[in-house]
């Protein structure tokens, strides 16, 4: 037998694995291989005791191959992973806001003389100059519950787009908030069609430098079949729940939890996500990352628990993906959250303060520049 249990294809590792220098990280590989097996990884031989084995392995490039080797009186065996290094990696988040047509309703039909006149995006705002905070707003093109478009919105408000976009970025969701998983057919022509009309419509009225590539689609429920749809329009990150919050103490089949709201990932993958974050999928040429903090889901005196976990966790922390949904702030919204600012103030409030900085994961790797 031979197995690897520190590492799986696809893995993301930094300088926390292992220790980096400039030109390259060595990290620890760790498995198990029958006894008495000659084990190596990369050529080089690995220190075996009963059945548990390690070795050092060097990673020069973004992407790099581990070969593992056993050979013994069973037989010879191989393991290939490919891993991916987050060269200089540091301590990030990305922030998504979802479901976004009101406020672009609201400014339309009330005639604002600026975009931050409107309560919504002045929060925004306040919330980048205070914090630094970068968002992605993703849209809806039709509102289900008014009569409105994306089509409906002037260009007057151009220069304001463009002023911000350094930080305010649109981009797209799905057509409109029903039907729920709209894209989960493996033909991807309707995605392409409705991310397209969609950009042109940003194009319009904000300018083309303030469409920014989607981490997230609605219900994160696309077909693998139709992901390339996303990769060549741009998309290099995913996220998404993966998995439910385990069933309580009391329950007896935990082992059954399913995977759901993820791509259509498998459930050994939304565990491996839970735990670790980040995986890379090289069949697609993506990453997938595990959300860390919804601001509609987390009750106020559960923010700094939740990211407190998330900011401190002994498996992965450099990376945070923090979302909400906008509906939220509206009090004509029949599921009106009146604390729903706070929550997300207190969140940024709580990471900035822990070192994390503002990001867009669509930008290099995961938000790191140091790979092209």
């Amino acid at each position: 037998m031979l197995e690897l249990t520190n590492l799986r294809h696809g893995a993301v590792v930094n300088a926390g694995d292992g220790v980096e220098s400039g030109s390259d990280l060595v990290i620890p590989v760790e498995g198990l291989a029958d006894p008495g097996s000659l084990v190596e990884v990369n050529g080089t031989r690995a220190r075996l005791v009963g059945r548990r084995f390690q070795a050092p392995a060097t990673l020069a490039r973004q992407f790099n191959d581990i070969v593992v080797t056993s050979r013994g009186k069973h037989g010879e065996a191989q393991l290939k992973i490919r891993v991916v290094w987050d060269r200089k990696s540091f301590r990030r988040y990305n922030f998504f806001i979802d479901d976004n047509i009101f406020f672009l309703t609201d400014i339309c039909q009330q005639g604002c003389r600026s975009l931050f006149d409107h309560f919504y995006l002045a929060f925004l705002r306040r919330m980048h100059r205070e914090y630094g905070t970068k968002f992605t707003v993703n849209l809806f093109h039709h509102n289900d519950h008014r009569e409105f478009s994306l089509s409906d919105f002037p260009d007057r408000y151009q220069g304001e787009w463009r002023e911000n976009a350094d930080w305010l970025k649109l981009s797209f969701h799905a057509h409109s908030e029903f039907p729920d998983r709209p894209y989960g057919q493996p033909d991807g022509s309707k995605l392409a069609a409705d991310y397209d009309r969609m950009q042109a419509e940003v194009a319009r009225f904000a300018g083309e430098e303030v469409f920014y590539p989607p981490v997230v689609i609605h219900w994160a429920m696309v077909h693998p079949r139709a992901l390339p749809v996303l990769v060549k329009r741009g998309v290099k990150v995913l996220t998404g729940g993966f998995i439910g919050d385990p069933a309580p103490a009391h329950e007896p089949d935990l082992q059954y939890r399913t995977a759901d709201i993820g791509y259509f990932q498998d459930t050994e993958t939304a565990l491996y996500l839970e735990q670790k974050r980040v995986l890379y999928d090289f069949a697609q040429g993506l990453a997938f990352s595990k959300g860390n903090f919804c601001a509609n889901k987390v009750p106020l005196p559960a923010v700094l628990p939740r990211l407190e976990a998330a900011c401190h966790s002994p498996v992965y922390r450099d990376t945070l993906s923090l979302a909400t949904h906008e509906q939220y702030f509206f009090p004509y919204y029949h599921n009106y959250v009146p604390d729903h600012g706070e929550r997300i103030e207190t969140a940024l409030r709580y990471i900035t303060e822990q070192g994390y900085q503002p990001i867009f994961f669509n930008d290099g790797f995961l938000g790191n520049p140091a790979w092209p």
